[in-house]
């Protein structure tokens, strides 16, 4: 892993805004900080210059001839980041905390972690460390596999599972077996533990248009003390959400099937 940058919310949107990307630079500016007046936007963005000379990263001689104040360097970072063709976004909201992963070139990726819309940390990994990067970042563990358990949903019943008072007419409703009704249990159980949120790790195609992002494929999933929950869209007709217990091998094997796949998308 090659480290890049450390920065704040602020000075990232103000380095994006300059290298002339101000739709995404508000995008990043406003999901942490909220929406601000044209007077208060000035002065948090003259404040956060003042950062980035402190860092080397903002020329205040260039800014004064009226060219653009980002070093070189910076600026050929921040074009690649904003003009990736691939994304890969994992949620960690227990940790107020999320890992991005930008195609960089070639055989490069970005890897971008947010802490609690904060913090931006920046470094160059491989593609064959993304399933790495990834696992490590979740750093799942689980004492012992609880085995085999399963049970299948409807789209509308898999909606309703962050809702606490949902839960049971789920449970009513979608007639599940005998050992469905145990699984279900076990993960609902699972679901209290962090406040009703499954995970989710998502890959994006994005266009050249910097507005624009498509979701291609997204897995939902839910650490467990005894295995990890995974979520399948299948082509069942009545109930396409099927949901099982997972254990290590099958976690590894989920994640290098992610890198590998976004590797040949590129």
């Amino acid at each position: 892993m090659n480290h890049l940058l450390t920065c704040t919310t602020e000075e990232l949107a103000l380095m994006v805004s300059v290298a002339g990307f101000p739709s995404v630079a508000k995008g990043i500016a406003e999901t942490a900080i909220g929406s601000k007046t044209e007077n208060e936007w000035v002065a948090i963005m003259e404040a956060t210059s003042h950062q980035l000379i402190m860092k080397r990263m903002w020329d205040p001689a260039l800014e004064e001839k009226g060219e653009l104040p980002l070093t070189h360097e910076t600026l050929k970072f921040i074009e690649k980041y904003v003009n990736s063709g691939r994304m890969i976004r994992c949620s960690n909201a227990p940790q107020q905390s999320v890992l991005m992963l930008h195609h960089y070139e070639d055989d490069e990726w970005l890897m971008h972690l947010i802490d609690r819309d904060i913090i931006h940390e920046f470094a160059l990994i491989t593609s064959s460390q993304i399933h790495e990067i990834i696992r490590d970042y979740y750093g799942i563990e689980f004492p012992k596999f609880a085995g085999e358990h399963r049970f299948a949903l409807t789209d509308e019943a898999f909606d309703l599972l962050s809702k606490p008072d949902e839960v049971e007419a789920v449970r009513n409703t979608y007639s599940l077996t005998e050992n469905e009704d145990v699984a279900f249990s076990m993960f609902v159980e699972d679901l209290q533990t962090f406040n009703w949120t499954l995970f989710n790790i998502s890959n994006f195609s994005m266009s050249m248009n910097e507005n624009e992002m498509y979701l291609e494929n997204i897995l939902f999933f839910l650490p467990s003390s005894r295995g990890i929950w995974i979520s399948e869209y299948t082509e069942d007709e009545q109930k396409p959400i099927h949901i099982h217990l997972a254990d290590q091998q099958e976690w590894q094997e989920i994640l290098s099937g992610i890198g590998s796949m976004v590797t040949l998308q590129v």
